[in-house]
């Protein structure tokens, strides 16, 4: 789909390149990991059953109507450009929609059985899925000038060791105008590039970033993109007049491989993780040290007395252990 009502772009603003489809790859179990082993990346157009994705879209043009920025009656992504200036919701909170972690949209995706079916034929096994999820209705930004990329990160640092790929899924289509999000092609060979000179967040310094490499399509409902959690990514400023870029993100993993810790929280401090499996319902403890990477939902490395402070006993969280002892990560689930 063409946005013919586009606002103008920067001719500072990198051109990039477009995503490997791996559609013809699928039934070919080798061909498929030789091309996430030399990109890090699968991208399927249209294999989502269009009734969900058409159902779970629905929820965010309420949303977005309820917020007073679609018009009543209208039932398209078209933003009816008021501002934000008397609303209640933020463009920084449209960005992470928690409301619709509170309402555990994601199981829509996740609990579906032709979804369901779809991911144990890219996978080769039945999906395991985390339950952590995120929900996106970019809306136009107001300087078109600005750099595109929103955040260039690697999920690995954040998510040391976790066994996943992380989905990324579109809920209309999404053009170069209205953003979505890029890759560096084979990029999750490379380091990791996050600066450990500045927590929380150690973000990745803009100079080590290339401006090589980036791919991005024209995505449409149906589609998904599979990915490493090392390979550098970012969301792309919405360059559109009239539209929001409507996405969701949820993390997934073979389920007969290894699989993190998922349950209430039981106890934390400095130096010790307690949950109750919610799989086994066995209580597990981990060690936690320097190198646990111990965070909430914001991304934010805790440490010392922070980690107690982050977390609540009864809360969902996620451990994942390298040997079953000390914890490489500990993180909210909301």
């Amino acid at each position: 789909m063409n946005n013919n009502n586009a606002q103008p772009v920067s001719p500072d603003q990198p051109r990039m390149g477009q995503l490997k489809t791996a559609n013809h790859l699928l039934g070919d179990r080798q061909a498929l990991d030789q091309a996430w082993e030399r990109d890090g990346y699968w991208y399927f157009k249209g294999v989502l059953d269009q009734d969900v994705i058409t159902e779970m879209r629905g929820l965010w043009i309420d949303y977005l109507q309820r917020n007073g920025l679609i018009d009543p009656g209208v039932t398209e992504n078209r933003y009816n450009g008021s501002g934000f200036a008397d609303k209640t919701v933020t463009p920084a909170e449209l960005s992470r929609v928690g409301e619709f972690n509170t309402r555990n949209i994601h199981t829509m995706l996740t609990e579906n059985p032709r979804i369901v079916a779809t991911l144990k034929a890219i996978l080769g096994d039945d999906p395991f899925w985390l339950p952590i999820a995120e929900y996106r209705a970019n809306p136009p930004v107001d300087d078109p000038a600005a750099s595109r990329f929103i955040y260039p990160h690697q999920d690995g640092f954040y998510s040391r060791d976790m066994p996943m790929k992380i989905c990324w899924v579109p809920l209309d289509h999404i053009d170069e105008q209205t953003g979505g999000c890029a890759w560096i092609e084979g990029a999750h060979r490379g380091p990791i590039l996050h600066d450990l000179s500045k927590p929380p967040l150690f973000p990745i310094p803009p100079e080590v970033v290339s401006l090589d490499g980036w791919k991005r399509a024209d995505f449409a409902p149906g589609d998904i993109v599979l990915f490493d959690l090392n390979l550098p990514h970012s969301g792309l400023t919405n360059l559109s007049r009239d539209r929001f870029r409507l996405s969701m993100d949820i993390r997934v993993t073979e389920a007969s491989g290894k699989v993190p810790s998922i349950g209430q929280l039981v106890s934390i401090d400095e130096n010790q993780v307690t949950l109750r499996n919610d799989r086994t319902g066995a209580q597990e403890s981990f060690v936690v040290d320097a190198g646990t990477y111990v965070r909430g939902t914001d991304g934010k490395k805790r440490e010392g007395a922070q980690i107690p402070a982050t977390f609540q006993a009864g809360e969902q969280v996620i451990v994942n252990s390298r040997d079953g002892r000390g914890a490489t990560l500990v993180r909210s689930i909301h």
